[in-house]
């Protein structure tokens, strides 16, 4: 996998992360007190200008309520169109 596209898939993760956060009503300080992050390692971490760690990414996830997986890429399976979409990948044949 490139460089570049382990970037973008960082930052797509997080800012989708982060607009969950904003959907839910929850805030940096909320993060922060739930995860004893500093709240402006949180900004930074949910706009992608810093790559968390996988721990601290699930840390986010866990603070924020929601699921972190992994998902076969060739699975027939709904989620996978929507992720196939959204890195523009043609369909399985």
């Amino acid at each position: 996998m490139k460089k570049q596209k382990i970037i973008q898939a960082r930052i797509m993760m997080c800012n989708y992360l982060r607009d969950i956060a904003k959907e839910k009503g929850i805030t940096h300080e909320q993060i922060a007190i739930a995860t004893g992050f500093q709240s402006n390692n949180i900004s930074r971490m949910l706009s992608g200008k810093y790559a968390p760690s996988l721990d601290n990414f699930i840390i986010l996830c866990d603070a924020i309520n929601t699921y972190f997986f992994i998902i076969d890429k060739d699975a027939d399976n709904d989620l996978v169109e929507i992720m196939r979409n959204r890195w523009q990948l043609p369909p399985l044949s």
